[in-house]
């Protein structure tokens, strides 16, 4: 998936989420704490870690997809 659209994507499904890419390339999201990775999965997995509820709020609209 193009990095920009996955941008947009995670920003859409974590609207909470400040999302970024750094400018070292990494992944980055800041709400109530901030958590980064070198990869669009290591992001995720922490998303999911932190915020389990937006996590199933996401998978649930993908499934609605």
């Amino acid at each position: 998936m193009d990095e920009a659209v996955a941008l947009l994507l995670i920003r859409s499904l974590f609207a909470g989420w400040t999302i970024v890419r750094d400018e070292c390339g990494d992944w980055r999201a800041t709400c109530c704490v901030v958590v980064s990775s070198g990869d669009i999965g290591g992001l995720l997995e922490a998303l999911a870690a932190v915020d389990p509820d937006a996590a199933r709020r996401a998978v649930s609209l993908l499934r609605e997809c």
